[in-house]
């Protein structure tokens, strides 16, 4: 008699999916332009992340973010309703930015300037 076969499985890294300008935009890591961008995009999978690089960019996440969102330079727009997994991180970069997120388990952090931030419950936010 043969000895059961014993199938290893290794995990598949995540691909966030999202729209960067109206354009379709897959993969681990998902960067907007150095001008001003409108990226949106359904759950964002540990690991992943979401680059909005300079300008003022507006980013609206419409799952649960459970890897990381960067503004980064300029006034940001950042919205994720859904909410923060404890591994979820929302930094709103330099300059004066907006941040809207609903339940808090991660970290929601506005970064250098005059940031308004609003957690709905969960963690406080930081520099805002």
């Amino acid at each position: 008699m043969a000895a059961p076969l014993a199938l290893t499985a290794t995990p598949a890294q995540a691909i966030t999916s999202c729209t960067v300008n109206g354009s379709p935009v897959s993969g681990t890591t998902v960067n907007g332009t150095v001008g001003s961008d409108y990226i949106s995009c359904g759950t964002l999978a540990p690991g992943d992340s979401v680059n909005g690089l300079g300008s003022s960019d507006y980013i609206v996440i419409n799952g649960i973010v459970a890897g990381t969102i960067d503004g980064g330079a300029g006034g940001d727009s950042i919205t994720a309703n859904a909410g923060t997994a404890a591994t979820g991180r929302i930094l709103g970069g330099a300059d004066n930015d907006f941040i809207s997120v609903g339940p808090n388990a991660g970290t929601v952090d506005g970064g250098l300037g005059a940031d308004y931030c609003r957690v709905a419950s969960g963690n406080p936010p930081i520099n805002c």
